[in-house]
């Protein structure tokens, strides 16, 4: 890929931004509560970094500085008049650098208790050498109803149906929260609940871990299983080592 672009976020998801410190041609401008990016260009590192991030917005930069949203067919908006700057300028090295947001502890009263009510799990947290291997070997109409996010520790939560046979842990998804396999919560209050007691709101999505420990990432980091996205993933995550 090669073309000009242009991805918009919130304010509030600034530090993902932190994997593209190294990146040469970004530019940044804040503009209210968000934040823009442009670039006169598009490799395939870049473009993987790019798809990691919990975008409201994905466009093709065109002339003129209009925008062409990457669903649309013609261009619907332009670039926001800013004040633009280079992205390692603007960007601080003491930001985490994380695609899958690391764990933080529970503050809530609510406990985790093991359930006698079995569901089909809809999510996996496993290994990127696991996944890796997986998707080597899979068919390809295997991986057509999966998605995947990856954690610069080298873990990968995995979504769809059928889940692949990997080893890891398996979880149930309830609206917005997602709890280990076999397990519920006490009280028995209703996901909206345990969704607000937890701060999820628009597209956010959070792990209850069974060690009373959350992780929290947004659905749009989420990408289909292509072979050609986890091998870059694969090269991203090592360059980064």
């Amino acid at each position: 890929m090669s073309h000009a672009w242009a991805i918009c976020i919130g304010v509030e998801d600034g530090s993902a931004l932190a994997p593209l410190r190294l990146v040469s041609g970004i530019e940044i401008a804040v503009v209210g509560v968000e934040i823009w990016l442009r670039g006169r260009a598009l490799d395939d590192a870049t473009a993987a970094r790019l798809s990691a991030l919990p975008g409201r917005g994905r466009f093709e930069w065109i002339g003129s500085d209009q925008l062409r949203r990457l669903d649309h067919r013609i261009p619907s908006e332009r670039l926001p008049t800013a004040s633009w700057q280079p992205l390692s300028e603007w960007l601080r090295v003491g930001l985490p650098v994380v695609a899958l947001p690391a764990k933080l502890p529970a503050t809530v009263s609510l406990r985790l208790v093991r359930s006698v009510h079995e569901r089909d799990p809809d999510l996996l947290l496993t290994t990127l050498e696991e996944f890796h291997r997986f998707i080597l070997e899979a068919a390809s109409v295997r991986l057509e109803r999966l998605r995947f996010a990856a954690s610069d520790d080298s873990r990968v939560l995995v979504h769809g149906t059928p889940l692949p046979p990997l080893p890891g842990q398996r979880f149930v998804l309830h609206q917005r929260v997602a709890v280990p396999a076999g397990f519920t919560w006490q009280p028995a209050v209703s996901a909206e609940v345990v969704a607000h007691r937890f701060g999820v709101s628009g597209d956010a999505l959070v792990l209850w871990n069974e060690d009373d420990t959350i992780t929290r990432l947004h659905t749009e980091q989420l990408i289909p299983v292509t072979r050609s996205g986890v091998v870059a993933t694969v090269g991203v995550l090592a360059d980064s080592l």
